[in-house]
């Protein structure tokens, strides 16, 4: 599951890594059981993310209702998006 731990180790792996294609393999190999998606922060619209850092932001994707949506409850969440400014 996803908690605020979690969320921290992703941030900070994601912090070192980069967005590379390395980087991104490297921290979706540390994090093999979440569900990662990249993209750029602008392609994430005016949605507001669960938590910001220094040149990118984390939201969390849920499946509540059946359906993949984005939520700001971590109990929620079975995916991140690892958006890049």
């Amino acid at each position: 599951m996803i908690n605020d731990s979690i969320l921290e180790q992703i941030a900070a792996a994601v912090a070192k890594s980069g967005f590379d294609k390395a980087g991104r393999s490297t921290v979706q190999q540390q994090f093999a059981d979440i569900k990662l998606t990249y993209c750029l922060l602008d392609e994430m619209g005016p949605k507001e993310p669960f938590r910001e850092y220094e040149g990118f932001a984390l939201f969390l994707v849920g499946s509540s209702d059946h359906c993949l949506s984005l939520t700001s409850s971590l109990e929620d969440a079975t995916g991140v998006v690892i958006a890049e400014e």
